[in-house]
C-alpha cells in the first residue's frame, strides 16, 4: 500500500504556507533588532561626556565674561583722574617745556623749545600771595599754596603749556594752562590748584576757554 500516508509522519513543513504567515516570520528578527537598539539608551550605557563638555564650555564662557566685566570695571576705576579733575588735554596743542622752578601757587619758570626762559602765570586762577615784595601782603594760605605747588611738581622735569587767546599779560608774563603727566594721563595744574582749594578761579577776557568748568570751584 504505497499510497497510504501514515498518521505519525505529519509535518507542518508539508502544509502550504500562507503569504501573511511567512511575512510575519521574516519581520520578527527585524523587530527584535529594532527594539534592542531602542533599549540601549534606557540601559544607562550612553556616554554623558558630550553633555558634560557643553556644560563645561558654558561655564568657561560665563567665567571669562565675568572676568572681562571685572577688568572693564577696574579699568574704569583706574581711569579716574588725580585730585578729581575732569578736563581732558588735546596733545596736539601742548608745547613741551623744561621746568626750572616753582615761584608760588600760580607762577612757574620754564624754558620753551627755543630755549627762552618764561615766567608763566597760570591762566584762570589766582592763589594767595606768598612772595610779594611787600611782606605784609603775604599770607599763610599763600605759603601753603606755594608749598603744595612745589610738592606737586617736585619730581616733574617737563611741563606742557596750552595757550588761550592772549599769550601775555600786562606784566609780559606768559599766560598758559599748565599740564603735567601723571601715570600716563595729562592733568591740568590750574584745575588741580582749584580742586584742592589752594586757588580760586578768575575770569579775565579773552582767556575764558575753561571758564565754565572753573566756575564749579567757586566758593
Amino acid at each position: 500500500m504505497k499510497n497510504v500516508i501514515k498518521p505519525d509522519n505529519h509535518n507542518d513543513s508539508m502544509l502550504p504556507k500562507s503569504p501573511k504567515t511567512g511575512l510575519f516570520r521574516r519581520l520578527i528578527p527585524t523587530a527584535i533588532l529594532g527594539l534592542t537598539i531602542l533599549a540601549v539608551p534606557l540601559t544607562g550605557c550612553v556616554i554623558d561626556e558630550p553633555v558634560q563638555t557643553v556644560n563645561q564650555t558654558t561655564a568657561v564662557i560665563t567665567e571669562n565674561t565675568v572676568q572681562i566685566e571685572e577688568q572693564i570695571e577696574v579699568s574704569s576705576g583706574d581711569a579716574e583722574r588725580p585730585y578729581g579733575v575732569t578736563i581732558e588735554a588735546d596733545p596736539e596743542v601742548l608745547i613741551e617745556c623744561d621746568l626750572e622752578r616753582v615761584v608760588d601757587g600760580d607762577t612757574i619758570i620754564v624754558h620753551d623749545p627755543d630755549g627762552n626762559r618764561l615766567r608763566v602765570r597760570l591762566t584762570g586762577i589766582n592763589a594767595p600771595e606768598s612772595v610779594h615784595e611787600d611782606e605784609s601782603k603775604n599770607t599763610e594760605e599763600g605759603r601753603q599754596a606755594s608749598k603744595f605747588m612745589k610738592e606737586l611738581l617736585d619730581d616733574v622735569d617737563v611741563v606742557y603749556l596750552e595757550y588761550d587767546e592772549a599769550q601775555f599779560d600786562q606784566y609780559e608774563r606768559t599766560l598758559a594752562y599748565v599740564w603735567i603727566e601723571i601715570d600716563g594721563t595729562y592733568v591740568m595744574v590750574n584745575e588741580i590748584m582749584l580742586a584742592t582749594d589752594y586757588a580760586e578761579p578768575v575770569y579775565i577776557k579773552p582767556n575764558l576757554r575753561y571758564a565754565d568748568i572753573f566756575r564749579q570751584y567757586e566758593g
